[in-house]
């Protein structure tokens, strides 16, 4: 008995088999390179980030081939590390025995040349090998899961010849199932079902510390993942690469070898970092790269992305005026402040304020905001009267003598964070002085009237005096 599933579905597990087959070029003995020469082979990754022309995700995603109108189409964007001779590689598919094989078969062998491909999932044109197998299907094809191997070949600049291996499986479900009758009972053949494979991923990370300061080192603990309960992988290699060279790996290598993960289990990978003084602020990615081998020596891949928030120290330099040992009480004077920028980030809101007793500024020294790499000065001018004038004093204290304070420098950064420094100074603060005259026979006109204009501003300071207290009084008798 016969029928006809209506249900289209395929599904392609794709897994990279790194065959590291790197031979000799088969020309004759006199092209060959000297045995001296250093020679590093071609190796070649699947971008698995970034989904492209034909793909409905990305292999991160979860990419799968599309099967319709009798045609298997397999997308495989490749990158090449290493010295591609021509930009060019040869693809040859192997599609098994053709005795049971749902593929017509034919050449489907083809050169693909390096080209530029802009993801359809957006972002920069990327240098890549976009392949793309058309295979057509045969129409009497049976259901079931059928092998395609795809060898990539290529040289290098010295001629010599490298190849990798990566193999598909893909799953028809359209085509026709073999029911064999049996004392009325019907028997379908099932076709063998793929095993799950191990995929290893970044299940969490931290940075330490969480914002990196240029100039800093700074840790990264990475967790890594079997998903798979069933099966562990082994011979793992993790390839640690920074999106910038302002971040500069400190470990011995960026390739770090594991024997194996277990079952389900997790792994710490910790990696060590400095960042460059000169590194501009912003986020970077740190890559793993994840190569492994399942349980049949199939190597799979994996990646994870790792981010990194830096930013640029601030580094403001105040200047304070020097301020006289003892200042007279009634006087006003005039102080002069700098702030130079040091660091690379631009400082917001520059300013000094001065706290004393018995030193009224009036107001900041407000510079504003400085870039990175200058200067800038601002003035406040400082009215010299009593302790009591805006501090509240302890039983016994005098209203002139020792006073002790700070002048502060404030500043903060784009995100509105406040950085502060004091500095100290001490001063004494001197009675109020009014002039006073002794009048005698040789007392000039002139030397009479400066008395008087002594004894007038004298009392005018007074009175000031005298008021602020009563007011202050006041006022506290109203808050109480």
């Amino acid at each position: 008995m016969k029928r006809m599933m209506t249900l289209l579905l395929a599904t392609v597990m794709l897994i990279g088999t790194p065959a590291n087959i790197y031979a000799a070029n088969a020309a004759s003995t006199e092209d060959e390179p000297s045995a001296e020469a250093e020679v590093m082979p071609i190796t070649f990754s699947i971008d698995d980030t970034h989904r492209y022309e034909a793909m409905e995700r990305s292999y991160q995603d979860g990419y799968l081939p599309t099967v319709q109108n009798g045609t298997a189409v397999i997308i495989l964007p490749i990158k090449a590390e290493g010295e591609v001779a021509g930009n060019t590689v040869t693809v040859t598919p192997e599609l098994g025995s053709p005795e049971g094989s749902p593929f017509i078969f034919r050449n489907y062998q083809k050169t693909v040349l390096e080209s530029q491909q802009t993801p359809a999932d957006g972002g920069e044109a990327r240098n890549i090998y976009y392949i793309r197998m058309d295979l057509q299907l045969a129409e009497g094809r049976m259901n079931g899961v059928y092998p395609v191997s795809l060898t990539i070949t290529a040289r290098d600049s010295n001629g010599l010849a490298s190849s990798q291996l990566f193999t598909t499986y893909v799953t028809i479900t359209d085509g026709k199932s073999l029911v064999e009758e049996v004392d009325a009972e019907p028997v379908t053949q099932a076709a063998e079902k793929p095993e799950s494979q191990p995929i290893l991923l970044v299940s969490s990370y931290s940075v330490n510390p969480g914002t990196v300061q240029a100039g800093e080192e700074f840790e990264i603990h990475a967790f890594i993942q079997n998903t798979n309960t069933k099966q562990s992988v082994q011979n793992m290699t993790i390839k640690a690469e920074a999106s910038s060279d302002s971040l500069v790996l400190l470990e011995d290598s960026n390739i770090i070898y594991w024997d194996k993960v277990g079952k389900g289990s997790t792994k710490e990978l910790v990696l060590r970092y400095r960042a460059e003084e000169a590194a501009e602020e912003g986020n970077y990615h740190i890559v793993l790269s994840m190569a492994y081998d399942n349980k049949d020596a199939v190597t799979l891949s994996s990646s994870g992305d790792l981010l990194v928030s830096l930013v640029q120290p601030m580094r403001v330099q105040g200047e304070i005026p020097i301020i006289a040992s003892s200042v007279n009480a009634g006087d006003t004077i005039s102080l002069n402040f700098q702030a130079i920028n040091l660091g690379r980030s631009k400082a917001y809101n520059v300013r000094f304020e001065l706290d004393a007793p018995g030193l009224i500024p009036a107001g900041s020294a407000f510079i504003g905001n400085l870039e990175g790499g200058t200067a800038g000065a601002a003035e406040i001018k400082v009215f010299i009267g009593t302790k009591n004038m805006n501090r509240d004093l302890a039983e016994g204290e005098e209203l002139y003598g020792e006073s002790s304070g700070t002048v502060t420098l404030i500043y903060e950064d784009e995100s509105g964070n406040e950085y502060t420094e004091e500095f100290y100074f001490s001063t004494f603060l001197n009675e109020l002085v009014v002039g006073t005259a002794e009048s005698t026979a040789s007392d000039t006109a002139e030397s009479s009237g400066q008395w008087w204009i002594s004894i007038a501003a004298g009392a005018v300071l007074l009175a000031g005096l005298t008021a602020f207290l009563i007011w202050k009084k006041r006022s506290v008798h109203e808050e109480d």
